[in-house]
């Protein structure tokens, strides 16, 4: 397996080699990619006799504590920002190390303690795969074509040395990997993806199935209770282009199920027929999480930027306080056309604030019309 190596992936691999004690972070509620990426990175340095850490914001989702279980003892942590021993891991690092996520704001509690390293001097080193990264980073690897960060995290591994992907670090990869493609069926996939899971089972001598099993077929009566109430929830707009789905708190208490579950549920929203986008509106505690996915050639990124949020072309996510979840979930339908039923011409011109065409304003009014 031939490897996708560069001069900035080359940089960060030798920043990290010279250091002796590296801090790794990923964003707030991580999920398989971030965890999965970092682990491998962790494993990697610890095997070459380094003092690595990770330390995250939030912990792990129920799905992967398996994975967790499988780890070093306080390889992972959850970041305490009132923990004197949290502080000195970051304070004595050689390097800080961040994955899957290129924005302060996307790192949760741990955010500020990094900003202000890297403005102290400290070199923050960043591989990620999401497009429009914040740029105070000491060096980074930004591959938006790669279909998961766990493809950057393995070039940068296999790079140095490939016999160094063992089965801890091949399995946490098959996991970065398999879940941000959505099991190899989103568009993202590509050749180079599978070659890399060939080579990730050939190595790390693993079965696919007790991990997907683990993954997806632990479900709780009270996730399918939830899941119940969310398809009844499902609402089709715009002549079916569009598909939404709420989970108020009151079914989240109605089901017993936790936030945890509402993961993945878009999915069942996206699966109806003729729909080329999703969003569902998830009510917190504190404000509105909203998750947009689209399939082919429908960007719907920026239509989440419209709400401080942003991400990949087919999936990106924003959250919004302080606003009712009715107000905000008629708001975000109210502004879909222009991002699921116009061209993506029409899209990328809306996006950079061009007027459109008469024509195209018609055909937005028709679909208004409908939804």
């Amino acid at each position: 397996m031939s490897v996708l190596d560069s001069p900035d992936l080359a940089t960060i691999r030798d920043a990290l080699l010279a250091a002796q004690r590296v801090v790794i972070t990923t964003h707030i509620r991580p999920d398989g990619d971030a965890l999965g990426s970092e682990i491998a990175v962790g494993r990697w340095l610890r095997g070459m006799g380094k003092a690595v850490y990770c330390l995250n914001a939030d912990p792990e989702p129920k799905p992967l504590r398996w994975l967790l279980d499988e780890q070093p003892k306080k390889l992972v942590r959850t970041y305490d920002p009132g923990a004197l021993s949290h502080a000195e891991l970051i304070a004595s690092a050689d390097a800080l190390l961040i994955v899957d996520v290129n924005a302060e704001h996307r790192l949760g509690s741990v955010g500020k303690p990094f900003r202000d390293a890297a403005a102290a001097g400290k070199p923050v080193y960043l591989l990620d795969h999401h497009p429009d990264p914040e740029t105070w980073f000491t060096a980074s690897c930004v591959r938006t074509d790669a279909a998961a960060a766990g493809e950057i995290v393995y070039d940068l591994i296999a790079g140095h040395d490939p016999s160094a992907i063992d089965r801890a670090i091949a399995t946490a990869l098959y996991v970065a990997i398999m879940t941000d493609t959505g099991s190899f069926r989103f568009g993202s996939t590509t050749p180079r993806t599978h070659a890399i899971i060939s080579d990730l089972l050939e190595r790390g001598d693993f079965k696919p199935e007790p991990i997907h099993v683990a993954l997806y077929d632990g479900k709780t009566p009270e996730a399918l209770r939830l899941l119940g109430r969310a398809l009844g929830s499902i609402r089709s707009h715009y002549d079916g282009r569009l598909t939404s789905m709420t989970v108020s708190q009151e079914m989240l208490s109605a089901s017993g199920a936790d936030f945890q579950d509402t993961e993945g549920l878009i999915q069942y929203a996206l699966a109806m027929e003729g729909a080329v986008a999703s969003v569902i509106f998830l009510e917190t505690l504190s404000g509105i999480k909203i998750s947009f996915r689209s399939k082919g050639d429908c960007p719907i990124n920026g239509w989440a930027g419209r709400y401080g949020g942003g991400g990949h072309a087919n999936a990106s996510g924003a959250y919004v306080k302080n606003r009712p979840l009715e107000q905000v979930r008629k708001d975000v339908i109210d502004s879909a056309p222009v991002h699921v039923v116009a061209p993506p011409e029409a899209v990328a011109e809306a996006e950079e604030g061009h007027e459109l065409s008469e024509e195209e304003l018609a055909l937005l009014a028709q679909f208004q019309s409908n939804r």
